[in-house]
């Protein structure tokens, strides 16, 4: 019965080390990306403007990776994509706050990445994740007063610091991250490894 059960365990951590493909999709909260471009609006229309943004509508970030494990069942490298939104009207400041305008911001990034697990188990993973690249925003804020519309858009050099990630399930898995940067300080999704 030993020999069989050791058996076994050898099949089914041999079928874990096979899995070298994963997909995932997740939803994260605060990207750096947002959290500055809030701070910095906010901090830019107190002083020089007399007007002030709600907060208005947010999404995301919205991601989707890909990641490669290579031999080494710890090391996996790969990429991501991520998607945000954040509209918001433009308001008086003093007065009863009249809507004068509406500001409509979409950020997008690309980057590699690259995981190290620091457990990785069949049912079970404990992983740090880092990864770097451009961020894009195109943004359009439109004055109502003035009845006009202004486009902008930029490029950021933008990363993503996963300190601490944990997976539970056997191909399909549910994952939770804490870390810092455009993927959110917090984010949970779910997982696919074939």
């Amino acid at each position: 019965m030993v020999a069989v059960a050791l058996m076994n365990a050898m099949y089914v951590n041999a079928q874990n080390e096979n899995l070298r493909h994963e997909i995932s999709l997740s939803y994260g909260l605060g990207s750096i990306a947002q959290l500055g471009d809030g701070i910095g609006e906010g901090l830019a229309s107190a002083i020089f403007s007399d007007t002030e943004y709600d907060d208005g509508f947010i999404l995301g970030p919205i991601s989707a990776e890909y990641f490669y494990h290579f031999n080494n069942p710890r090391l996996a490298v790969g990429g991501l994509v991520s998607y945000s939104k954040w509209d918001s009207d433009i308001l008086k400041r003093r007065g009863n706050h009249e809507k004068v305008g509406e500001r409509n911001r979409n950020y997008w990034s690309v980057m590699p990445a690259i995981k190290w697990y620091w457990v990785n188990k069949n049912a079970f993973g404990l992983y740090s994740k880092g990864a770097v690249g451009p961020a894009f925003l195109s943004s359009t804020e439109k004055d109502f007063a003035n009845n006009t519309s202004e486009d902008e858009s930029d490029t950021y050099f933008l990363f993503q610091l996963s300190f601490i990630g944990a997976e539970f399930g056997k191909q399909f898995r549910g994952f939770a991250e804490a870390g810092f940067g455009e993927q959110g300080f917090l984010m949970a999704g779910v997982r696919y490894k074939f």
